[in-house]
């Protein structure tokens, strides 16, 4: 719950002991944008690796 600034008096000091509301879903949606975009970066870059030690693979035979 926020804390009301007419509430407290200027001169206490409740105001900077206060702690900092953040609603659930805000953290629940970074979480999960996070989750999506490590998802599509490992679903591009896995294939190009594969790709990669493929064509090493393949030029290590070919240069026997």
């Amino acid at each position: 719950m926020a804390i009301d600034p007419e509430v407290i008096p200027p001169s206490s000091q409740a105001g900077f002991n206060a702690v900092r509301f953040v609603p659930k879903w805000a953290i629940f949606s970074l979480i999960g944008i996070g989750v999506l975009i490590i998802v599509g970066i490992l679903k591009t870059l896995l294939p190009l690796i594969l790709m990669g030690v493929l064509l090493g693979f393949i030029w290590k035979q070919a240069t026997k």
